[in-house]
């Protein structure tokens, strides 16, 4: 038996509990995950409100980021390499229900931990790592183009902002006037959002492509610039996407591999992935409302 974090019904974080769940044993392509760090994302907490609809039964568990150590291996799980995973081995990535002290993975979902990186980091970049991969995947850019991020101080807009630099692009950031000298340490321009944001961001020159990571402020800017629909995607703005015409952020991107890229440019200095707060897996309800206030830039993350 281990411990995992239920609900039993969607509503506010306090419909949050920690129980006992049986631990059940990897089939085929499984890895059990001994969990020592599983992060929060917004999608879990539209989940548990009822915002996201979902048909499985109660009760339920949640989460999906996850970093921990091997536990058990089911025939066949290995490295997106094709090495065998191990029991032992550092791991990080997504499995389903991870906020919890055990949970199984499928092996397409994990790539190693490099040492360096710390266990909160890696066990909350996936989600927000990968959705900024396939962002840049959607609306690749270059250095012909000066590319507008919106919310450039959120998690999935810090990894797109420096994942853009890095292509050689000049990024203009939006957000609020406190997180300007984050968004600069990003490589960045900020810009601040809110009233008078387009004038704002028009008079940082012309901009070629925008990727919006918070709302639907960012494409309604690139509207009136006339950026092309094409070269413009959002996370979370869906209605906006049809009614712009705007493509959605493909998802092929989402691979181990990526992950695995990911994790090394953490380990070696070249991208940062901050986190604003660690909490107890019995302070799981402060976990949560955390996540939906406003909180200093970065992830939110349950250390079992």
């Amino acid at each position: 038996m281990s411990r995992a974090v239920m609900y039993d019904e969607v509503g506010a974080p306090e419909v949050l509990h920690v129980s006992e769940v049986a631990d059940a044993a990897p089939g085929p392509g499984q890895v059990a995950v001994r969990i020592r760090a599983a992060g929060v994302n917004p999608y879990d907490a539209k989940v548990r409100s009822g915002f996201i609809t979902l048909k499985t039964a109660f009760p339920r568990r949640i989460g999906s980021d996850l970093a921990g150590t091997v536990e058990a291996v089911g025939e066949g799980a290995a490295y997106a390499d094709g090495t065998p995973i191990e029991v032992g081995d550092e791991v990080a990535g997504s499995g389903p229900g991870s906020i919890a002290e055990r949970t199984l993975a499928k092996s397409s979902a994990l790539a190693r931990r490099p040492e360096n990186v710390p266990v909160e980091v890696a066990g909350s970049l996936w989600v927000a790592g990968l959705t900024a991969v396939s962002c840049v995947t959607t609306v690749p850019v270059g250095p012909d183009d000066p590319l507008l991020v919106g919310g450039a101080s959120g998690s999935v807009g810090t990894v797109v902002c420096q994942l853009a630099v890095a292509a050689g692009a000049r990024v203009i950031g939006t957000g609020s006037r406190a997180n300007a000298e984050l968004i600069r340490s990003l490589g960045a321009e900020p810009v601040e959002y809110g009233e008078g944001a387009g004038d704002r961001v028009a008079a940082h020159g012309t901009i070629t492509a925008v990727i919006d990571c918070h709302g639907r402020d960012a494409l309604d800017i690139g509207i009136s610039l006339g950026v092309p629909t094409e070269r413009m995607t959002a996370i979370a703005a869906y209605a906006a996407l049809d009614e712009l015409g705007v493509p959605n952020v493909e998802r092929a991107a989402r691979t181990s591999e990526n992950f695995a890229m990911l994790l090394d440019r953490i380990a070696s200095g070249e991208l940062a992935f901050p986190v604003a707060q660690t909490f107890p897996l019995d302070d799981i309800v402060a976990a949560f409302t955390a996540v939906e206030s406003s909180h200093a830039p970065g992830k939110i993350v349950v250390i079992p």
